[in-house]
């Protein structure tokens, strides 16, 4: 993503602020799980609270991303400048015909300013066009590369199977995945007529 769609990103934000305080107020091309895990964490209190903030991220005016969050902790003091999101986040990406084509929810999240990178945890789930699900324990969203990507358990469920496995990458639309260590597939589509035809016998 651009560089324009941060500027209005912090802009949206330090806005958002302004009225909250006035009513009371994924390789090279990604960043390094194991550096993210050792970034400061929330352990002192947040320099800013909003409530039900709306941001929008833009490439040439056109918008890509909009995230919505109840609840919103800024820590600006910390080494590493960070928002959380402890009520979650909702997540659209779209493409540039203004549609939506993928949605991600997680039940927190937390966004490194530096790095221009989120982590999102707790009952992750994303979707795509294709009606492709991904369920996941962790997943980082890179803004910079516009990848996504874990190191933990994953799970994608199609019309057709589901795949069990640890590790995943993909570009933010969810449209071109792969899960690195596959555990398990197991096939829809013949567990449906197995159960159809145990069905037919106990008629």
């Amino acid at each position: 993503m651009h560089r324009i769609s941060l500027i209005i990103h912090r802009r949206l934000f330090i806005a958002a602020l302004a009225f909250a305080g006035a009513s009371m107020f994924i390789s090279c091309s990604k960043n390094d799980i194991s550096v993210v895990n050792n970034l400061t964490r929330t352990d002192s209190l947040p320099t800013q609270i909003v409530n039900n903030l709306t941001t929008i991220y833009t490439d040439s005016s056109v918008v890509q991303v909009i995230v919505h969050a109840p609840l919103v902790k800024h820590f600006s003091e910390n080494e590493e400048p960070l928002m959380e999101f402890p009520e979650g986040i909702e997540v659209e990406f779209f493409n540039r015909l203004g549609k939506v084509e993928s949605t991600l929810q997680a039940n927190y999240a937390i966004y490194f300013e530096k790095k221009d990178l989120w982590e999102a945890r707790d009952s992750v789930v994303a979707m795509n066009i294709q009606k492709e699900r991904l369920d996941a324990e962790l997943l980082y969203w890179d803004i910079n590369t516009e990848r996504i990507y874990s190191d933990k358990s994953v799970k994608i469920t199609s019309q057709d199977e589901i795949i069990y496995g640890v590790g995943f990458e993909s570009d933010q639309a969810f449209n071109n995945w792969q899960i690195n260590h596959v555990k398990g597939t197991v096939y829809i589509s013949t567990e449906k007529a197995k159960d159809e035809s145990a069905q037919r016998k106990k008629e």
